[in-house]
């Protein structure tokens, strides 16, 4: 199980990179955009399914929460700043947030279920 944990915490890790790789190269990643996407939602479930444990599905959930609201929130300056920055500002917490969303996705179903079970 531990091998699996640190699956786990190198998809985090590499999930983190590619989001800021991915924006400081804005400019050059347009066309790549869909399949970088696909790599940090894959990455992002990953992360949940391997590092979320039942005892701490509330507590991600809403840490999750917070986390995609703030990038989003960060995202929607971009076009308020100049090009160059506000590109790479867009990008990066743009891609950050659908990294979130995909580690949030199964524990957040998990607790669905289980509310809804009970």
């Amino acid at each position: 199980m531990a091998d699996m944990k640190t699956v786990g915490v190198w998809a985090f890790i590499i999930g983190i990179i590619i989001a800021l790789l991915v924006g400081i190269l804005a400019a050059n990643m347009v066309a790549y955009m869909g399949t970088i996407s696909a790599v940090v939602v894959i990455l992002g479930l990953v992360v949940g399914i391997l590092n979320v444990t039942e005892k701490e599905v509330t507590n991600f959930v809403i840490a999750a929460i917070g986390l995609a609201t703030g990038a989003i929130a960060i995202a929607n300056l971009g076009p308020l700043l100049p090009k160059g920055i506000g590109d790479m500002i867009t990008t990066t917490f743009t891609v950050f947030s659908v990294f979130v969303a995909g580690a949030v996705f199964v524990p957040a179903l998990k607790a669905v279920y289980k509310i809804s079970k009970d």
